[in-house]
């Protein structure tokens, strides 16, 4: 699959290497084989997303397995992006990691056996390939609103194999600031957009620190913030009359973002009624919920029992990043992020993953989908 490149067309102009159609079409054809029933959920012309169901039609449960298509780009890698190298026990290529691996491993993992004797325990098992995940988990959000669900989820990510059953939401916003132009030489005719924007974000700043006095989660910590990117003026002699900054806001669960929302509206009002800056305008780039399982729920400690009959340590965690886990939470109560590989290798100059690792992902997902085979209560 690593051969079969699938850059998210944000991240490319190429059209050879762009989009997930061609992986799409080979996930198609090698489920197809297994048996599923394949159809591809295209709400994003070219851009499909792989939805794959094996088993009964009244199902007493049904597990699902997620993984995403789509890659990162490629220009800043040190080997071939798509020629699947080993090299001293490691695979390298564009997606080897995140999320190509893992994805792999799941689907060895779904033998005919295997799926036979979870079709004969009662359990539909559903495969999904998700495009857009890497800008904004745009798959992931398009099959919530097609209305899919699941019982259980597991969503193929590199983990370490570790068990993550929650993780932060995500608030992305675009902060404008408008100011008024005058010459260089001249500054106090003006306003300056620039300096308005220090005191936005050093307001930004205040409202983070009473936050995270307030809220804490015993597995994920508290709430974030990041200032990502910032551009403004127009040139070295002119007062700026615009500055526009991005920002990262890591919330927790049990959490309100229309507060937090809110909160950064009245600032930035605030500051215009004091004359600070001349305008504003914030636009959501992204709103991603934050997900919670029960580390004690019935799909943590079937994964556990996998991990701990294969000889792996078996470790339950929370993530400060973003996940398909978000969106399809709002649709499944049990859902975990799993698999082989780690995380910081993703998105590298030389992404790999260790064979070893990526032969423990499928050993242990393999179990798991045994083990669900096994019981018909």
């Amino acid at each position: 699959m690593i051969a079969i490149p699938s850059v998210n067309p944000e991240d490319t102009h190429d059209a050879s290497v762009s989009g997930e159609l061609r992986l799409a079409s080979f996930l198609s054809g090698y489920l197809s084989e297994l048996g599923f029933s394949v159809r591809l959920h295209e709400k994003t012309p070219n851009r499909p997303n792989v939805i794959a169901e094996y088993g009964p039609e009244q199902p007493r449960r049904t597990i699902l397995l997620e993984s995403h298509m789509d890659t990162v780009g490629v220009a800043t890698m040190k080997r071939a992006p798509f020629k699947a190298e080993i090299i001293d026990g490691r695979l390298y290529g564009r997606g080897a990691c995140d999320t190509k691996g893992p994805m792999a491993a799941g689907l060895c993992a779904m033998t005919p056996e295997v799926l036979d004797a979870l079709a004969e325990a009662g359990c539909r098992v559903v495969f999904v390939g998700a495009m857009g995940e890497e800008k904004g988990n745009v798959g992931a959000i398009q099959l919530v609103e097609a209305g899919i669900h699941a019982d259980d989820i597991v969503i193929l990510e590199p983990t370490n194999m570790q068990l993550v059953h929650a993780h932060k939401g995500t608030l992305w916003l675009n902060i404008h600031v408008s100011g008024v132009a005058a010459h260089g030489s001249n500054p106090e005719r003006g306003k300056s957009a620039i300096l308005g924007m220090q005191a936005v974000i050093e307001m930004l700043n205040r409202q983070i620190a009473a936050d995270r006095e307030r809220f804490c989660d015993p597995v994920l910590g508290r709430p974030t913030l990041n200032i990502g990117k910032i551009e403004g003026g127009a040139a070295v002699n002119i007062v700026p009359d615009r500055c526009r900054i991005e920002i990262d806001r890591r919330t927790l669960p049990g959490t309100d973002y229309e507060e937090a929302l809110s909160n950064i509206g009245s600032g930035m009002r605030k500051l215009c009624s004091e004359g600070v800056i001349a305008g504003f305008d914030l636009e959501i780039i992204k709103n991603g919920v934050p997900f919670q399982t029960r580390a004690d729920s019935s799909l943590v400690k079937s994964l556990s029992a996998s991990l701990a009959r294969k000889g792996q340590r078996v470790e339950t965690v929370g993530a400060a990043w973003y996940s398909d886990a978000g969106p399809l939470s709002t649709i499944c109560r049990d859902i975990v992020v799993f698999g082989p590989g780690r995380i910081e290798e993703a998105h590298t100059a030389e992404e790999h993953i260790e064979l070893d690792s990526l032969h423990a992902g499928y050993e242990v997902i393999k179990d798991f989908l045994v083990s669900n085979g096994k019981s018909k209560e």
